[in-house]
């Protein structure tokens, strides 16, 4: 079986199962959730060919977006307006994304190794758009709870930790030694916290659930840009000068939404 008929299978598979988990009753939806991660990390080992391959890290690195995108979207879908057509719509989109993921993460398992292929930088970017379309889907489902502050803060700074510590995964693996000279926890907490940060303030600042969930993106985007030149020694000052800028933006944003919102 070629590579690219077990990505259609798996994809096809994990679509269906996103149609059934939308028409579950409502109250059945957390564990349609669960039952939905097991089938999307059953179908990207076995897409991928390495069910029982490759180290542990590896095929836990391989699911993390997947599995992310799987939850995000799946709480924001059910949100939506459900009639058949748009049931079978959603899954379709569903499907597509996870195609489009099982080529990222192909590439990505072939760079691992100090055999970078040339495709991997643009399976960089297409990796890092699909990363944060997840986190505004997880963001925005989260915001959408209302849930205390204190709560927001400890959910984003949990889901912005595994962005981030995919983030560095598929940054390193372009790397030489895989960034074995790296501390990865300061790569991953640090700007965990700084995310997490923002979640505070917009908790109490009104900006609505679909502006806030942009704004954080932007600074997963922002610190994202800036942890990509710092890891492969390229952060000069005209790259760290640009997203200063972009963040400045970002902040006045924030700012100026919030008071328009009074």
């Amino acid at each position: 079986m070629s590579k690219r008929f077990r990505y259609f299978i798996s994809s096809l598979l994990a679509a269906v199962g996103f149609y059934f988990f939308l028409n579950l009753p409502y109250e059945s939806h957390y564990y349609g959730l669960l039952i939905g991660v097991v089938l999307i990390v059953f179908c990207f080992w076995f897409g991928l060919g390495i069910m029982f391959d490759k180290s542990v890290y590896i095929r836990l690195m391989s699911m993390v977006m997947p599995t992310a995108f799987f939850i995000g979207f799946a709480l924001f879908a059910i949100l939506l307006p459900q009639n058949l057509l748009l049931s079978l719509m959603y899954s379709l989109f569903f499907g597509l994304i996870c195609y489009a993921m099982f080529l990222v993460e192909n590439v990505f398992l072939v760079a691992i190794g100090f055999r970078t292929p040339p495709l991997y930088r643009a399976a960089y970017t297409v990796g890092l758009i699909l990363l944060l379309l997840t986190s505004f889907f997880l963001f925005d489902s989260l915001f959408s709870f209302k849930l205390a502050y204190w709560l927001n803060v400890l959910f984003v700074f949990a889901i912005s930790a595994v962005i981030f510590l995919y983030i560095y995964f598929s940054v390193t693996i372009e790397l030489a030694n895989d960034g074995k000279d790296k501390n990865i926890w300061y790569y991953i907490l640090m700007p965990s916290l700084l995310v997490s940060e923002i979640a505070f303030v917009l908790s109490f600042w009104p900006v609505g659930i679909f502006k806030g969930s942009i704004y954080l993106v932007m600074v997963v985007y922002i610190i994202n840009g800036l942890l990509h030149a710092e890891l492969r020694g390229r952060l000069f000052k005209r790259t760290w000068l640009v997203f200063v800028w972009v963040g400045v933006a970002t902040v006045l944003g924030i700012i100026l939404t919030g008071l328009s919102g009074n």
